[in-house]
């Protein structure tokens, strides 16, 4: 069967499934301990903004920092928090177009898969509204609550191509694949209809460069 893979945030949705983990620490009692935790990394945020630090490592240490301030959650409080993360950011800010056409892979007997970084719970949810398969960052349950940790790397840059050939083998080639950022490239370079949607520069000049179809 034909795959279809696509990133989520900036892709399927522009909005960011790491601001509304941030909101959703902020509106549901948890202000202060976000706060506590938002400090310590000032000084390595103004080394990033000084151009000493890279700016892809420092966003996954600091989201990885954020997520271990939901330690303690249970399965159901984790699967609340999930909901309203779709509801409140993703699911408003939908690139429909780009829905449209996954939605139109799949009528037309291809398998689709949301392939990206965001924590798996999380995923699970919009992945179920729409009928979709689904491979995020694993997260960590004990007892059942949230331990703080994922039980491997974030699902991001060349971490997706790794688990793509985990799930469906080593010489997996996509029919499609849709991303937004240059992280994305690999996962793209695996289809035979690589698909740019309204890019970050980096991805829009490799795309240009290699005649990737661009989705505004």
């Amino acid at each position: 069967m034909d795959i279809v893979a696509s990133d989520l945030d900036g892709t399927i949705s522009a909005g960011h499934v790491w601001q509304a983990m941030r909101a959703y620490l902020l509106a549901h009692g948890h202000e202060a301990e976000f706060k506590r935790f938002n400090r310590k990394f000032i000084p390595e945020y103004l080394l990033v903004k000084l151009g000493l630090r890279n700016e892809d490592a420092f966003k996954q240490k600091w989201l990885l920092g954020m997520l271990r301030l939901y330690a303690g959650f249970t399965e159901a409080a984790f699967a609340e928090m999930a909901a309203w993360i779709i509801e409140t950011e993703v699911w408003p800010n939908r690139r429909q177009p780009v829905l449209d056409e996954l939605v139109a892979h799949q009528a037309n007997g291809r398998s689709v898969i949301i392939v990206t970084g965001v924590f798996q719970p999380i995923l699970d949810n919009l992945a179920a509204q729409l009928g979709f398969a689904a491979m995020g960052t694993g997260l960590l349950f004990a007892n059942g609550r949230f331990s703080g940790e994922t039980t491997g790397p974030l699902n991001v840059g060349e971490q997706k191509t790794v688990n793509l050939r985990q799930r469906f083998g080593d010489d997996v080639a996509l029919f499609a694949a849709y991303g937004d950022t240059g992280l994305d490239a690999h996962m793209l370079e695996m289809s035979q209809f690589p698909v740019a949607v309204s890019p970050q520069p980096d991805l829009r000049q490799i795309a240009e460069a290699r005649g990737w179809r661009i989705l505004e």
